[in-house]
């Protein structure tokens, strides 16, 4: 049967995709996705799309409660995709090597960024800390599947997850403020920041509540 002429463009996509198929492969091939002598678009949609193996941090990202341009800038941390200094020096772009959020003069890399630099670490430990949790900095993947283990979806995971995400991109902002803007923002003050943000996303989520009447007070830094 051919595409209908007056067909909206939904129906015509779905006549056009039988087709495809068609050109591909044998009628006979094509009578498995039928249903009750019905053509079924989705059983092709699912043989035919891609099957790439499900990511360890999928619900890291796509579960999460935390601020939609701050679990971007985390997607691409995971993906090794920001433009941190050695992959500028691998497109050929000449800049300072050194990380700048420290003054140790170490190069500048997505490990040594989260949790080599202190003033990552410092942040994220003050914040672990405030929420009584029991447990030891390691690197970003590491930090991620400790995330993964405490169970996302439930309250205490929900907010440790927005907390991280939101880190991770203050961490990045900060890096590109001080190297492109020669500002600065002190560890206090980005802690203050990440706080205030999450009692503000938890004024919408009501099971955030009784755990953000616990946490009254910024976490103290000495």
């Amino acid at each position: 049967m051919d595409t209908p002429k007056q067909a909206c463009w939904i129906v015509k996509k779905i006549f056009d995709t039988r087709q495809w198929f068609l050109e591909k492969h044998s009628r006979n091939e094509l009578e498995q996705y039928q249903r009750n002598g019905k053509f079924n678009i989705k059983k092709l949609y699912i043989a035919i799309r891609p099957q790439f193996q499900k990511v360890w941090w999928k619900k890291i990202t796509t579960g999460s409660k935390a601020i939609p341009k701050h679990r971007f800038i985390l997607w691409l941390a995971l993906h090794r995709k920001l433009t941190i200094v050695d992959r500028l020096r691998r497109w050929g772009t000449i800049v300072d090597n050194e990380c700048v959020l420290c003054d140790i003069n170490e190069e500048e890399s997505m490990e040594y960024l989260w949790f080599g630099c202190r003033y990552a670490k410092t942040i994220w430990s003050k914040l672990v800390q405030w929420l009584n949790e029991k447990h030891q900095i390691g690197t970003l993947d590491d930090e991620i599947k400790w995330l993964t283990s405490r169970n996302p979806s439930r309250t205490c995971g929900e907010i440790l997850v927005f907390l991280f995400t939101s880190m991770v991109y203050h961490v990045w902002t900060e890096r590109n403020i001080r190297r492109f803007q020669g500002k600065a923002v002190e560890v206090r003050q980005k802690i203050k920041d990440i706080v205030l943000e999450l009692h503000l996303a938890g004024q919408n989520e009501r099971k955030w509540q009784k755990e953000l009447a616990r946490l009254k007070n910024y976490p103290s830094i000495v």
